[in-house]
């Protein structure tokens, strides 16, 4: 007695007989979850930032680092324009008479974080069917693995950069701008995300060479 692939897959074996790590009915339900997951990140991204938009003129919150506490003492007596939350590391600045900008700024990076979650998802619920199916090396899996990895650079990328950017236009409209301020702003990009990305871009140039086997193989049945 002979079985078809997609009598062993839904089985819940393959060819040799081999459970596989994941069932097809996971990766349906994977994909499923992975697209909501994504789309609301990208809809509570967008929505974070543009009602940041609305509160022009409310207190701003941007993360800076103290260079010198004994200057920043005497310059925080003698303005009433902004107050500092102290933590460890980093420190929360809270700057009244805030612009649009800055609020852009300041939740820009969540959005575009979102909206890369959003798009990543799209990929990898395509991604994630085609391995369900039994065809892990479809053509177009390796360029949406790709995607996945720029899109995993670009939101590290914007998550560090933008609220820099914010912190900027926070301290240059208070007047804490200058090379001799006791605040700076510190610019902070995580590489663990990055290498990441480096490993994905790697999984895709074998799933694009893998697909290309798949090919020849097809070709010489």
């Amino acid at each position: 007695m002979t079985t078809s692939p997609d009598a062993d897959l839904l089985a819940g074996r393959d060819r040799r007989g081999r459970r596989p790590y994941a069932s097809p009915a996971l990766l349906r339900f994977l994909a499923a979850a992975s697209l909501l997951v994504g789309l609301a990140a990208a809809f509570y991204g967008v929505a974070y930032a543009v009602n940041g938009a609305t509160r022009a003129g409310a207190p701003v919150a941007v993360f800076v680092r103290i260079s010198d506490l004994g200057r920043l003492q005497i310059h925080q007596a003698t303005s009433a324009r902004y107050w500092l939350q102290a933590g460890t590391g980093q420190v929360t600045l809270h700057a009244s008479g805030s612009t649009v900008a800055e609020w852009l700024a300041s939740r820009g990076g969540g959005a575009v974080v979102g909206l890369c979650l959003g798009f990543g998802a799209v990929l990898l619920r395509r991604l994630l069917l085609s391995i369900g199916c039994g065809q892990p090396f479809r053509r177009g899996n390796a360029a949406r693995i790709a995607g996945i990895a720029g899109l995993i650079a670009v939101a590290t990328l914007a998550a560090g950069v933008l609220p820099y950017v914010a912190a900027r236009l926070v301290l240059d409209r208070l007047g804490l701008g200058g090379p001799g301020s006791p605040v700076i702003a510190h610019l902070a990009i995580s590489p663990v995300p990055l290498l990441l990305a480096l490993f994905l871009l790697a999984v895709a140039e074998a799933f694009r060479r893998g697909a290309e086997l798949a090919e020849d193989a097809d070709g010489l049945v």
